[in-house]
């Protein structure tokens, strides 16, 4: 398919050429038309920035805690490995708006040592709020979602607008269910 002729990406401007070569193959998600900037613009993104903040802030109004981990304040020991007297320790936690995922709780009783409870969740953070609160999940932080907390496993922040990396749209954080007595968030009865 031929390029777009227009004023803003004539055929013929050099700066252009590699895109609009008919040889080109590599052209990924886009097939054969690839059109950088043409139906996302900062307009465009703007607008889908406040539907996209309207709809998770006053409709589906699904607002989870999530606690980073103070990594100079947590003791290790020579592993690594945060210390089992005092645990991990983590800043006070922030709310944050995000559309969850989640899977049905199953229990594992065949260790021997009692049912283990697991459940995997995926949030879906806009990044525009992550921006905003000054917060960027990464692996090891806590996110308290109905009474449960989940420590997350992985960040995923490819989920670009038309496919280009500079319009990066939301974070993306895969979780676990973790065990109370592994946190240091919550005072336990003795």
């Amino acid at each position: 398919m031929a390029a777009p002729v227009s004023p803003q990406y004539p055929k013929t401007d050099p700066k252009f050429k590699q895109y609009w070569t008919s040889t080109r193959k590599d052209v990924g998600i886009y097939n054969n038309n690839y059109s950088p900037g043409r139906y996302f613009s900062p307009r465009d993104i703007n607008f889908l920035g406040s539907v996209n903040s309207e709809l998770m802030g006053d409709i589906i109004e699904c607002v989870v805690q999530v606690f980073k981990i103070a990594a100079y304040e947590t003791n290790t020991n020579i592993y690594g490995e945060s210390s089992s007297d005092k645990g991990k320790i983590f800043y006070s936690g922030i709310d944050l708006s995000c559309l969850v995922q989640r899977e049905d709780i199953t229990a594992d009783g065949s260790q021997g040592y009692g049912p283990d409870r697991k459940q995997d969740i995926v949030y879906r953070f806009r990044e525009r709020d992550c921006i905003t609160t000054n917060y960027f999940p990464e692996i090891g932080d806590l996110v308290l979602y109905n009474e449960r907390y989940y420590e997350i496993d992985n960040v995923v922040q490819e989920q670009f607008l038309g496919g280009h990396p500079d319009k990066s749209w939301s974070l993306i954080v895969n979780t676990h269910y973790t065990r109370l007595s592994k946190l240091n968030l919550v005072e336990r009865q003795t």
